[in-house]
């Protein structure tokens, strides 16, 4: 007798588009159902009214909207919904806990976060999960602590109230592309995400996420350059820097042009990756990229040379590919190129509600 298939959905709140993934499990298998996306000028031209260090304020009744849309267009099934929480929302730490059960942990985890989180607990929501593949009592323990202000929690509540879905769970983006990218077991990799308005870095070691460290240089910027440059609109100069890249054609010097921003995006993903394995004693033989941003012509090359170029054990550079462990329509296929790198952070969150 074959088990009822049950069904979930994830939503990636961007900066700039929504995009949402819903998928089944069936006889241990996963189904893409359905997946859509919304572009958040749909409704006004700001939808986060901020996200500084200290808050993040998602606009509730835009958002509401923009996704009431959506869903209705899209058809989704589920009754509930996982959303994603931007990292620039988030705070990350690591540290060590004396030897002691997972209980324990749970418990004296907010007496140590007060020392590495710069905002009153009251505020805050906290989580946390082991950096090794098991919690010892004997010996001590790594943990990576997640922290997001209540407001923004609440305000996540809002919108799920307001598109009439029960909110299961949010999390950190980062935590959402690690599963959604099937990171297990002993893999060290890193995985960086580009998206419009920030660049994501998370480094993988034994299977676990250790860090993740973002910074407000990406696709938003490279648009703004060529704005700047050439004197066009915004609407156009996205067009070029989506069809044309780091590529020059007729008038379009886009290496010219881009290549100062790409190179600095580049730098500090190898700056960062460079600390963790001196911090870690080990090499880290994989970037798996995502995001609309790492689709652009001519720049998963260019840091391709321009980081193995720097480095005496030459790493590979890759865009993910997290939708191959899922079942989907063979007319999707010419698709999926797009589809992997523009909503692997909403698959992601669909699978966590198959969590167990």
């Amino acid at each position: 007798m074959n088990r009822k298939k049950s069904i979930g959905l994830g939503i990636d709140i961007g900066t700039k588009v929504i995009k949402a993934v819903e998928i089944s499990k069936k006889n241990k298998q996963f189904f893409l159902e359905n997946y859509g996306e919304i572009d958040l000028d749909f409704a006004c031209e700001y939808f986060f009214r901020s996200f500084d260090k200290k808050d993040f304020n998602p606009d509730v009744e835009n958002i509401s909207k923009a996704l009431n849309e959506l869903i209705k267009e899209a058809k989704f099934k589920s009754n509930s919904v996982v959303f994603s929480l931007p990292d620039f929302s988030t705070f990350f730490a690591t540290f060590e806990m004396p030897p002691m059960s997972k209980k324990e942990i749970d418990s004296a985890i907010y007496f140590e976060a007060r020392k590495y989180i710069p905002l009153p607990l009251s505020d805050i929501v906290l989580d946390w999960q082991s950096m090794e593949n098991k919690i010892s009592e004997k010996d001590i323990n790594n943990v990576l602590v997640m922290a997001v202000s209540k407001k923004t929690v609440n305000n996540y509540q809002k919108i799920s109230e307001n598109i009439g879905l029960k909110l299961s769970a949010v999390e950190p983006e980062a935590v959402s592309l690690k599963r959604s990218f099937g990171i297990s077991g002993d893999d060290n990799v890193c995985l960086v995400e580009i998206g419009f308005q920030s660049t994501n870095i998370s480094l993988v070691k034994n299977g676990n996420m250790v860090m993740s460290f973002s910074f407000d240089l990406a696709g938003k910027n490279l648009t703004e350059r060529i704005v700047e440059v050439l004197e066009i609109e915004t609407s156009i100069a996205e067009k070029l820097k989506r069809k044309y890249g780091l590529t020059n054609f007729e008038n379009f010097s886009g290496f010219n042009i881009l290549e100062p921003i790409v190179s600095e995006i580049s730098e500090k993903i190898e700056r960062v990756i460079n600390e963790f394995e001196k911090k870690e004693e080990i090499v880290v033989p994989k970037i798996m990229f995502s995001g609309g941003t790492s689709l652009m012509p001519g720049f998963l090359d260019y840091l391709n040379d321009k980081i193995n170029s720097n480095r005496g054990n030459k790493i590979i550079l890759e865009l993910g590919k997290p939708f191959d462990r899922i079942n989907y329509p063979k007319e999707l296929e010419e698709r999926m190129v797009d589809i992997n790198a523009n909503y692997a952070i909403a698959l992601g969150e669909a699978l966590k509600n198959f969590d167990k």
